[in-house]
């Protein structure tokens, strides 16, 4: 066990937050991260937790509802992530993760889905083990309206 404290996320999380997303690439705003997060939290569909080491959130994961004419009630993963090179990296992706499935099988869900960067070798490794399997390669699409 590590000590890194997993719980739900909290307004003043949106710091941390947007640092762990400028990590991923994610060069978003930190109003806006507050802003979404409030939003999130009202709306209460998501499951949002972090990892929070020393008082410093470390690692999110974000999931929600995702409803298909081909499947059962699943939870979509919209970001899962752990700062990289902190200690005990892996214990707490795993930590975070068995925290995040435990509360999707609570809300009724049938399963998790998520698409995953394939340069996140880390991450691949840590679904693998989990029980994720692959079902096919799908090129990531969005637009954006302006």
């Amino acid at each position: 066990m590590s000590n890194a404290i997993i719980r739900m996320i909290a307004t003043q999380d949106y710091e941390d937050i947007t640092d762990l997303n400028t990590e991923l690439g994610y060069d978003y705003d930190k109003e806006k991260v507050y802003q979404k997060i409030i939003s999130i939290l009202e709306a209460g569909n998501d499951i949002l937790l972090v990892a929070e080491q020393n008082g410093k959130v470390i690692g999110y994961a974000h999931g929600s509802p995702y409803e298909t004419l081909y499947a059962d009630h699943l939870l979509n993963t919209v970001c899962f992530c752990v700062k990289e090179g902190i200690a005990e990296e892996e214990l707490i992706g795993n930590e975070l993760y068995d925290a995040f499935e435990e509360r999707a099988k609570r809300f009724g869900y049938k399963g998790i889905r998520l698409s995953l960067d394939q340069e996140r070798e880390k991450a691949h490794d840590l679904f693998l083990k989990h029980g994720f399997e692959t079902k096919r390669s799908l090129n990531h699409y969005i637009k954006y309206f302006r």
